[in-house]
């Protein structure tokens, strides 16, 4: 297979993935800002100021999230140069990006806090891969994987 094929998936993932993928992500940690401390989120807004932990852990999820999207973007045009279908692809990629930026989210949470609340932040990350990459799957990652398919059928 062309590396000019693996390139196509990068640039996709990359392009689709950093613009609604960092909104997304925004969101999300707004709503958790919000709905953890209460006071509309000031307190929330000032434990992340306050705390290293969290602020270094966020800023390792939001810098692995553009090196998941480039890895299984290449990943995608194998899959579909190899026959998958894109919902297969579009799953694979979908819970691969979301299990590597909460992976790097719980090891530095867990290293930087010296592994308290061990099970339960183990719970939480699970569960948070399990809703993301299901709904990503249907939703973003269809989106993304249809306009790689696209362009590698106009490349060739």
């Amino acid at each position: 297979m062309s590396r000019n094929i693996e390139i196509i998936g990068e640039k996709v993932a990359l392009k689709l993935g950093l613009i609604y993928g960092f909104g997304f992500l925004f969101l999300l940690t707004l709503f958790g800002i919000l709905a953890s401390d209460g006071l509309f989120g000031l307190i929330g807004i000032g434990v992340i100021l306050s705390s290293n932990y969290l602020f270094v852990s966020l800023v390792l999820l939001y810098s692995a999230f553009p090196l998941a999207l480039s890895f299984f973007g290449k990943y995608n045009s194998r899959n579909l140069m190899k026959g998958k279908s894109v919902m297969r692809t579009s799953a694979e990629f979908s819970f691969g990006v979301n299990f590597v930026i909460w992976q790097v989210f719980l090891l530095s949470q867990l290293i930087l806090n010296q592994f308290e609340n061990f099970i339960q932040l183990n719970l939480t990350v699970l569960v948070l891969i399990l809703i993301l990459g299901t709904l990503t799957s249907s939703t973003l990652g269809v989106l993304i994987v249809k306009s790689t398919e696209e362009k590698i059928n106009a490349s060739t």
